[in-house]
């Protein structure tokens, strides 16, 4: 793939209020109080919401709640790709995401993960493992 699929605003907007982006997190009690912290083996935690355009979501995300209704094992990994403005930053955004689930995914996918994995061939992108997610059966 060489370059990042484009999505227009409709679908972005309408898948938006479809598909969220999740993170894993685990709760650390200390003497004082509680707190999340990311974790790779924790539980789905939905983020609060940014700009699905132009803001990378998982620049220290903000659980907002536990993903409940969201099976805790992917179904599907997919490679997904996404712009940098500087190599050393990795900012994936949920545009970039949504614009790159297959339409039979779309419509079985309700939360997805992203974690970066490296560069494309000539390091244009960054390339990141994006884990879809169904919901509860």
């Amino acid at each position: 793939m060489s370059q990042i699929p484009q999505i227009s605003d409709e679908r972005l907007e309408e898948l938006v209020g479809k598909i969220r982006p999740v993170v894993r997190m685990s709760k650390v009690t200390t003497s004082r109080r509680s707190r999340l912290e990311q974790d790779e083996e924790g539980d789905l935690y939905y983020v609060k919401d940014v700009d699905p355009r132009n803001v990378a979501f998982t620049w220290e995300p903000k659980p907002t709640s536990m993903a409940k209704g969201v099976n805790p094992n992917p179904y599907k990994e997919i490679v997904t790709i996404h712009s940098y403005g500087a190599p050393v930053f990795f900012k994936p955004s949920i545009a970039e995401v949504l614009a790159q689930i297959s339409d039979e995914d779309i419509g079985r996918c309700v939360a997805f993960e992203t974690n970066h994995l490296g560069f494309t061939e000539g390091s244009s992108y960054h390339t990141a493992e994006t884990r879809l997610y169904e919901s509860k059966r």
